[in-house]
């Protein structure tokens, strides 16, 4: 009879050492072995230690830290082991995964994100990377969306996304998914759910099998990341119930060693958007040992925005003088053909830099873009928000419309600013007046009046005293207004104080009379003019006056019909609606002062009105009106050119070179103009 092992109860230090042996990788029947324990006891110390140490989604995992316990979907590390073998591979693929983020992911914010159950691999790069010093953030997909009523908890799932993306100031993400064949759809619906079709520069690293790598790199939910990689290794495995089986009989014979052989290969493949002819396309990127280190020479996350291989662009555009022109088609929606413009020079400097070739449309409804109520768009700005276009050349950017789409740097300002007709001369009969301000004028009247009343007040008493005849008021009234028109005084007064006053006073009209003189001259020889408009207030205060404007349409209409100024929005009530055109010539009637975009008011002014020595009848005036952040080219949202196609346009802004176009078509439509009307205005030879 086989001597039987007596009980031997195991203290602290002896559990603790069972858990730790566990944690390196040993199975349960080696460590029993080690520690002379029975493999019953090893099993359920381990199944013990992993019931209490339960790791959660978005738990922060470094060397120091290990697993903080933030919300109740949990995940636990795999029951049970499969033997050497297993474990030799994970740690090899654990090796490989932290060499990655060690060389290409450094300083980034990790996401680690299982799509397995009960996965030894998954604990063991979660270890590896804890054993580097590596600060990861860990999601278990498939325990996220097996449990409803988190999706119905939106304060758990904001902090889910917060924990996910981390802080806004960060400039490195990057998520790495464990994938397999049976749960291989849980990453594509947590890439959807994170929304990471918003975030191009998240760099996506995917550890998977050698079968449906392109439909990996190539599902929809990767459509707009830039860097995305794929990490696979021949035969292998993620459940702990699968993979190559420890059977020492089979360890012996050449299968198994072939099999050995063929799992060292360790390949690499890359997502590439726009090297199959500006389409996407996956590649070899690296081949190698999965037992050596991976070289460190190897560009996993290379550059490839400078060249678009031809992509075809789908651009939308609206009609803006000088800005963007070009013809019509026949129909909304239909292609437009670019003409000679500011914007269309931008788009095909760009063009050729970047390798890429563009389509231009009009919005289907042709506006620019304004909110319907329900978080849906009109016009360019809608077209954008349901990525039915790449992007746009020209929008005025505003809060509102930066929720729905992606925006460029602001290359040009465009305010509004009051046309009216130039100032005319005032009638030259009331240059008689003009010398003094009305107010200064009633002073003057006023201090006469009172100087005469005052001096015949002062006679009066005079003459009650001395017995003397008195002035009489008419008299002392015309005595004042004499002065004032440097004629000599009738009676001069016999007391002093008549005397003192009436010295003072010739000393003051002396003064009056010498600055009326001096301006006078000045308004004969120099014509004055009315005032001219120079803002919203001048409009208000200008009796008589009215004002317009063009079809008041997206940002300018939101701008008049939701501000808090009061004077906009007495402007608003009483503005006219008129063509540009039409609004010119009304202009040039008098009475009359057009609000417009300052663009349009060079262009259809200088077209229609200047004369051939470059004269014009209108007044711009001073104050200009920002009534938006200015204009941009807009992008549908996580569109991955947006970065490097605003790099471009910020090398023509620093060139100098936007400035040197926009002069130069101007320059250019005038001169065309002139010689168009000189043409007409040539006479008939008979």
């Amino acid at each position: 009879m086989k001597f039987r092992r007596p009980n031997k109860p195991t203290d602290l230090t002896e559990r603790t050492k069972i858990v730790y042996m566990w944690m390196d990788g040993m199975t349960c029947r080696s460590i029993s072995r080690t520690t002379a324990n029975m493999s019953t006891t090893v099993r359920m110390t381990t199944l013990i230690a992993l019931l209490m140490v339960r790791k959660c989604v978005g738990s922060t995992v470094d060397s120091n830290a290990g697993l903080s316990h933030q919300t109740d979907v949990l995940m636990t590390a795999p029951m049970y082991h499969s033997g050497v073998v297993v474990e030799r591979w994970t740690d090899q693929v654990g090796e490989v995964v932290s060499q990655v983020v060690e060389q290409r992911l450094a300083g980034c914010h990790l996401v680690l994100v299982d799509t397995t159950t009960q996965s030894l691999m998954f604990s063991t790069m979660i270890r590896q990377l804890a054993a580097d010093g590596t600060s990861v953030v860990v999601m278990d997909a498939w325990r996220l969306f097996s449990q409803p009523q988190l999706a119905q908890n939106h304060g758990t799932m904001d902090h889910l996304l917060q924990a996910v993306w981390g802080d806004s100031m960060l400039t490195c993400h990057a998520l790495i998914f464990l994938l397999d064949n049976i749960n291989g759809k849980l990453a594509f619906r947590f890439l959807e759910w994170c929304e990471l079709w918003r975030r191009p520069e998240v760099r996506v690293v995917v550890v998977g099998g050698t079968e449906g790598v392109e439909d990996v790199l190539l599902h929809h939910s990767l459509r707009n990341t830039i860097h995305t990689l794929y990490l696979t290794f021949h035969h292998l495995t993620f459940h702990s119930g699968q993979g190559p089986s420890p059977n020492t009989r089979l360890k012996k014979g050449s299968t198994m060693r072939a099999l050995m052989e063929d799992n060292r290969q360790l390949l690499v493949y890359r997502r590439c958007l726009y090297c199959n002819g500006g389409k996407a396309q996956v590649r070899l990127l690296y081949r190698g040992d999965i037992t050596s280190k991976i070289q460190r020479g190897i560009n996993f996350f290379p550059e490839q925005m400078d060249n678009f291989m031809g992509q075809t662009f789908r651009v939308v555009v609206m009609p803006y003088p000088v800005v963007i022109e070009y013809e019509k088609g026949k129909e909304p929606g239909t292609p437009v053909a670019p003409q000679d413009s500011f914007t269309t020079r931008m788009l095909e400097t760009i063009a050729k830099q970047l390798n890429f070739k563009y389509e231009l449309r009009e919005p289907l409804d042709r506006e620019w873009g304004s909110a319907v109520g329900d978080g849906n768009w009109t016009g360019i700005v809608g077209t954008l928000q349901h990525q039915q276009a790449d992007f746009s050349l020209d929008l005025t950017l505003t809060e509102s419309r930066s929720r729905v789409m992606d925006y460029s740097r602001v290359y040009y300002q465009d305010p509004m600013i009051i046309v009216s007709p130039k100032p005319t001369p005032l009638p030259r009969h009331l240059a008689l007046t003009r010398p003094f301000e009305g107010e200064l004028w009633l002073v003057v009247t006023v201090c006469t009046f009172v100087l005469g009343i005052i001096l015949w007040l002062l006679q009066k008493m005079w003459s009650w005293v001395s017995g003397d005849r008195g002035a009489s008021l008419v008299s002392t009234l015309f005595d004042s207004w004499g002065m004032l028109l440097m004629k000599p005084i009738t009676e001069i007064p016999t007391n002093t104080n008549g005397r003192v006053l009436v010295g003072w006073w010739l000393l003051t009209c002396v003064i009056i009379t010498t600055a009326y003189r001096s301006s006078f001259i000045a308004h004969l020889s120099v014509q004055s003019k009315y005032p001219p408009i120079n803002n919203f207030q001048d409009l208000l205060n200008r009796d008589g006056w009215s004002w317009g404007s063009k079809a008041l349409e997206g940002t300018t209409y939101v701008y008049f019909n939701q501000s808090s100024d009061p004077d906009i929005q007495k402007i608003f009530k009483k503005i006219e609606i008129y063509p540009m055109e039409d609004g010119l010539k009304r202009v040039l009637a008098g009475g009359f002062s057009l609000i417009v975009v300052k663009m349009y008011a060079k262009v259809h002014a200088g077209e229609i009105f200047f004369d051939q020595y470059g004269n014009s009848p209108y007044q711009l005036a001073r104050t200009e009106y920002p009534i938006f952040g200015g204009n941009v080219w807009g992008f549908r949202q996580g569109a991955p050119f947006t970065s490097q196609i605003s790099k471009m346009k910020l090398r023509l802004i620093e060139a100098g070179l936007l400035n040197l176009w926009l002069d130069d078509i101007i320059k250019t439509k005038n001169e065309l103009r002139n010689s168009e009307r000189d043409k007409d205005e040539l006479p008939l030879n008979t």
